[in-house]
């Protein structure tokens, strides 16, 4: 019998190279279909885009202000070490020195000056190493004395913020509570938040019990005649050392004081502030109070709000009629 072979040794030859390219190929293409993909430009899910600022006194001096993008969820920690030199402490998870600002307080023996790590304005209730960086967080580590008061929980001058990307994810509900006959001001303040891209809030009428539940952002505006009538308030301005305040209100004046909460200035007629009363921390349960000594203090306090953006993430606005912020 007669057997045909086709082309010999030769033809057998491109066939497996044939087969060979054709796999490779194959193993090319699903490469791209199931990696490739993520560094296109129209998929940006492998990464998160962030803010850190790095500053000392809370926030009057800024080291370092970086946006960047890094690999989905990275610790906080990470993303501070992509910008800075860290030295951490306690198995890496707290910081003990940035860019060689170190820590001056060991046992108790040294001066209260230690690195204090927020998240889009709330000081967080972990390390840094513990925390997960969301989409759009604005990180802030700031280098200050806890002399006065061991925590200062709430940086009233990173508005909008929290409002538009909470703690560990956007907020469940925000809430704008407003002084009897206020509601146009609540309205105000909604509106600039809208427009900063936040969720629409919902507006409710200040109680003397309320308070924010868990998980619950919200502004409280009024003059503060109208808003003391509410417990947290007025007990936040008889003791402004618990909640690490350095502006209150005190027998119808605004009192400022110095970072050891020593009083450095008395303000009256015209005066505004923009101050957080979160008692807590990283829990989602806070409110911003927009305040003002008397109807122009408050008028001058909502003009500086609905101004507000990337300013320096101190723990109030103080703002005076004729003279601005102070």
């Amino acid at each position: 019998m007669i057997k045909y072979r086709h082309g010999g040794e030769s033809g057998r030859a491109a066939a497996w190279a044939w087969r060979a390219a054709a796999i490779a190929l194959a193993a090319l293409v699903a490469f791209f279909l199931v990696r490739g993909c993520a560094f296109m430009p129209w998929n940006s899910g492998g990464r998160t885009s962030l803010r850190i600022t790095v500053c000392r006194d809370f926030g009057r001096e800024v080291i370092r202000d970086v946006r960047l993008e890094l690999k989905k969820q990275p610790s906080a920690m990470r993303a501070l070490q992509e910008v800075a030199e860290v030295e951490t402490a306690y198995g890496g998870g707290f910081i003990q020195a940035v860019d060689g600002l170190a820590s001056k307080y060991e046992g108790g023996a040294q001066e209260k000056v230690d690195w204090f790590f927020y998240v889009n304005g709330q000081m967080a209730d972990v390390g840094a190493d513990a925390y997960r960086v969301q989409e759009g967080d604005w990180l802030i580590f700031d280098y200050h004395s806890w002399e006065y008061s061991t925590f200062t929980p709430f940086l009233a001058a990173c508005f909008p913020e929290p409002f538009l990307h909470g703690y560990g994810g956007p907020p469940a509900a925000s809430t704008v509570i407003y002084a009897p006959g206020r509601e146009s001001e609540a309205g105000e303040i909604a509106h600039a938040l809208q427009l900063a891209g936040a969720a629409p809030c919902r507006l409710e009428a200040l109680t003397e019990n309320w308070e924010p539940q868990p998980g619950e952002y919200a502004a409280l505006v009024g003059t503060f005649e109208e808003l003391e009538k509410n417990t947290m308030v007025r007990e936040a301005n008889l003791h402004p050392e618990r909640l690490g305040l350095f502006a209150f209100f005190r027998d119808g004046e605004l009192v400022i004081t110095d970072a050891q909460g020593r009083e450095a200035r008395r303000l009256s007629s015209g005066a505004g502030l923009v101050e957080g009363l979160g008692p807590r921390l990283g829990d989602g349960a806070c409110a911003l109070m927009v305040s003002g000594v008397d109807e122009e203090g408050l008028r001058e306090a909502l003009a500086v709000l609905a101004e507000r953006r990337d300013a320096a993430p101190t723990p109030a606005i103080v703002v005076l009629a004729g003279q601005g912020t102070l």
